[in-house]
């Protein structure tokens, strides 16, 4: 997979209404390096000269994580919705069994040495 190929799945997985704040928290993030490689290329050592560029790559990370972040809790929405309406359709003894097997895996993978 190349660089483009990345771009675009990455740009796929999120949600349409998070992409223009993702597009603004990558433009900031780009903002950012670019005045600091001027910063650098002028000699420039100063914290004021490092401020600019630090405001703009920490705005713009904070931006992504929020997206980022967003797009998580939309995913786990979805996916309770559909695990719910899944177990709605067995018979209680059914859906307690599902829910044994599935806690039963789930803390194995916690526990060191038992998953």
């Amino acid at each position: 997979m190349d660089a483009r190929e990345a771009i675009e799945q990455w740009r796929d997985s999120i949600p349409q209404d998070e992409r223009a704040e993702a597009t603004a928290g990558v433009a900031l993030v780009g903002a950012g390096l670019v005045f600091g490689a001027f910063a650098m290329l002028r000699g420039r050592r100063g914290l004021f000269a490092w401020a600019l560029p630090g405001a703009l790559i920490a705005a713009g990370i904070v931006m992504l994580s929020d997206v980022a972040w967003d797009t998580r809790t939309e995913r786990i929405a979805e996916t309770e919705e559909l695990i719910s309406a899944e177990l709605a359709s067995l018979d209680p003894v059914a859906r307690a069994q599902v829910l044994k097997g599935v806690g039963e895996r789930q803390v194995k993978s916690f526990i060191p040495g038992r998953g």
